[in-house]
């Protein structure tokens, strides 16, 4: 288990929260499994395992995946079963719902000299005071004083400099005439005309320029529809299943030899390997329906989500959650080098780049996802 249930009626904070999640991290399984704690397979991080998570500076995006998947076996959505940790730290903090508070969460020693996990929360009184607006604007205004590496407030993420790099060269050679009533919607205009291509140019799919111009048009159009249609309520969650549906159809359009959608999905793992042994196209459309999940939450979901603060996700297979746990435990133990894979793997399927950086491990499509309210309104 990596969520304890209590019985009492009031909801955790965020101290208990990242209590919980340090002890997950850190591998204290007596706190969930008393049974386990004197297994002799049992793996833990050691004080450099953890130094070296600390420099690596990608704790938030394993806690952003624990804060939104649904540990929680109750809960009240039409789209999901249970609840997540950050659902239930709403009904605490109204505005986190909204996207106007931020949480993020810090590695630190104690006054024993022991490594704990402990929060960074930021309520919409203290961005607004500190960054004059949001999220977005304080790390803006922080990352300028900064030094080059420097993981800074309130996002605390290893490569929130590099995006604002990406966006201020797309400013220089587009087409961007537009003048802006702040930094959070040029920055954010820029995003939503980058980030379809990024997507599309990490799937692997691999365009003549005239098509790639073309399907970045129509799936920026797309993006933008759901943008726009995103309803205000709690719990109008945009499927990931129908969206990445319409998504696959848009590639196929443009590479008409894709295998269709529904044989993909219903596709296990060895059911793709034996499959893909009878086709190149069918190998190929498996290797783009991969890269194109993490492609699109990479490039798409996780900066609306921890740069721009307006997102929530909800991903439903803790299972996922244990093996990239798993995986950034090898990559811990080996200084950060990546796991080898077998040649086979390869051939099989050319996918194992998207497994062999530890930054970028943490990236796979969720269940649901909606846009918050800090988007829409000042």
């Amino acid at each position: 288990m990596a969520y304890i249930k209590r019985e009492e009626f009031w909801e955790r904070n965020e101290y208990e929260m990242c209590q919980i999640f340090g002890d997950l991290l850190f591998m204290n399984v007596e706190k969930f499994s008393p049974d386990l704690a004197d297994d002799p397979d049992r793996v833990r991080l050691d004080e450099k395992d953890i130094a070296l998570l600390d420099k690596s500076k990608i704790l938030n995006r394993i806690f952003r995946k624990w804060m939104q998947t649904t540990w929680l076996n109750e809960g009240d959505s039409q789209h999901f079963d249970g609840a997540t940790p950050r659902q239930e730290m709403a009904a605490l903090y109204p505005d986190l719902d909204l996207g106007r508070d931020f949480i993020s969460a810090k590695l630190q020693k104690n006054q024993n000299g022991e490594w704990a996990v402990v929060p960074a929360y930021f309520s919409r009184k203290m961005l607004k005071e500190s960054g004059n607006g949001g999220v977005f604007e304080l790390g803006l205004k922080n990352i300028k004083s900064a030094k080059w590496g420097e993981a800074v407030p309130p996002h605390f993420d290893c490569e929130f400099a590099a995006f604002l790099g990406v966006l201020d060269i797309s400013a220089r050679f587009g087409r961007v005439a537009k003048k802006f009533k702040s930094d959070f919607d040029r920055y954010f205009s820029l995003f939503f005309h980058a980030a379809p291509a990024q997507v599309i140019l990490n799937s692997g799919i691999n365009l003549e320029e005239e098509k790639f111009v073309k399907m970045t048009y129509e799936l920026c159009c797309y993006l933008n529809w759901l943008f726009e249609h995103q309803r205000k309520e709690k719990d109008d969650f945009f499927g990931m299943d129908p969206v990445f549906r319409v998504i696959w159809g848009i590639f196929q359009k443009f590479r008409p030899s894709l295998a269709g959608y529904e044989e993909m999905v219903q596709l296990d793992e060895a059911a793709m390997v034996r499959l893909a042994k009878n086709g190149k196209e069918l190998r190929k459309s498996i290797e783009i329906f991969h890269r194109l999940g993490v492609a699109f939450d990479r490039y798409f979901l996780f900066p609306i989500d921890r740069y721009f603060g307006g997102m929530e996700c909800v991903w439903t297979s803790r299972e996922s959650f244990f093996d990239e746990m798993g995986l950034t435990i090898t990559f811990l133990k080996n200084n950060l080098k990546p796991p080898e894979f077998n040649p086979k793997a390869k051939k099989d399927f050319d996918i194992t780049d998207t497994l062999s950086d530890l930054k970028y491990i943490w990236f796979a499509p969720p269940t649901a996802f909606r846009f918050l309210e800090s988007l829409y309104n000042d």
